[in-house]
């Protein structure tokens, strides 16, 4: 079928969803092991972004991503093995650890972020920002439709 007719291929969006998160999973992580991070994954992202505005409590970052403390803890674990984190006295509670990034931390963060930004610009230098900002604008409708109107990444209108 020739998609630049405009007609749709006969393929689920699921499918098409699948393999461009597995693509930007597969070329960040390659290009943080080119940038020095090798015992990186994409999924350490969710513990960078969580950690951007300061320490946290492992329960409250899990619960702000729906997750369990056990799930979080192990990424936590890994991340201060590779020392990207660490774990800090509570100031409000000393009883309690926080999870701080390191200045590694900092680095890897900052070299994620720049990874999926360029990505970001491919695509747009691809679609036109019109066509990706019509892209993100469906996506965040068909995840709405999905989740029952939970908060969407970029859902104000940011270029997330």
């Amino acid at each position: 079928m020739d998609v630049g007719s405009g007609a749709v291929p006969a393929v689920r969006v699921g499918v098409l969803a699948r393999r461009l998160v597995r693509g930007i999973s597969e070329r960040t992580r390659r290009e943080l092991a080119g940038a020095g991070f090798r015992d990186l994954r994409p999924v350490h992202n969710v513990v960078f972004a969580l950690l951007q505005r300061g320490g946290r409590r492992i329960t409250d970052m899990a619960s702000d991503v729906g997750v369990t403390k056990q799930a979080v803890t192990l990424l936590v674990d890994h991340l201060e093995g590779g020392g990207y984190v660490e774990r800090v006295a509570d100031p409000s509670d000393r009883r309690a650890k926080l999870v701080v990034l390191t200045d590694r931390g900092r680095a890897a963060a900052a070299a994620s972020a720049a990874i999926v930004e360029e990505i970001d610009r491919g695509f747009a230098a691809r679609l036109g920002s019109a066509r990706l900002t019509e892209v993100k604008a469906s996506l965040r409708e068909l995840v709405v439709s999905l989740d029952g109107g939970g908060p969407v990444p970029g859902g104000s209108g940011d270029s997330g």
